[in-house]
């Protein structure tokens, strides 16, 4: 299950135009890069991030952690910088 805090919603859409409504379908991409966040994750809490592409905006970064209960909170997410467009591309030349 994919959950959230609704003020932090609403914050990345004022900021980044990214609904996390729209977003988890960045999961569905078979070329997706899902890596663990080491500078943001603290012994307390590991983040991880994903980069793909969902249908609504395009290729996209979004900033999750996994809860105890197996839950995807999304922390963050914006469209994807240009060097995570050559990552994301290298890694699609691969298959």
């Amino acid at each position: 299950m994919f959950i959230w805090n609704d003020s932090k919603r609403l914050k990345v859409i004022e900021e980044h135009r990214v609904d996390f409504d729209l977003i988890s379908d960045v999961f569905e991409d078979p070329f997706s890069i899902d890596f663990e966040d080491e500078e943001h994750s603290s012994e307390e809490e590991i983040r991880y991030a994903i980069i793909g592409k969902t249908a609504e905006y395009g290729l996209v970064v979004l900033v999750y952690t996994v809860t105890v209960n197996d839950n995807i909170r999304f922390v963050t997410a914006r469209r994807a910088e240009k060097w995570m467009v050559r990552k994301y591309e290298a890694q699609r030349k691969r298959y």
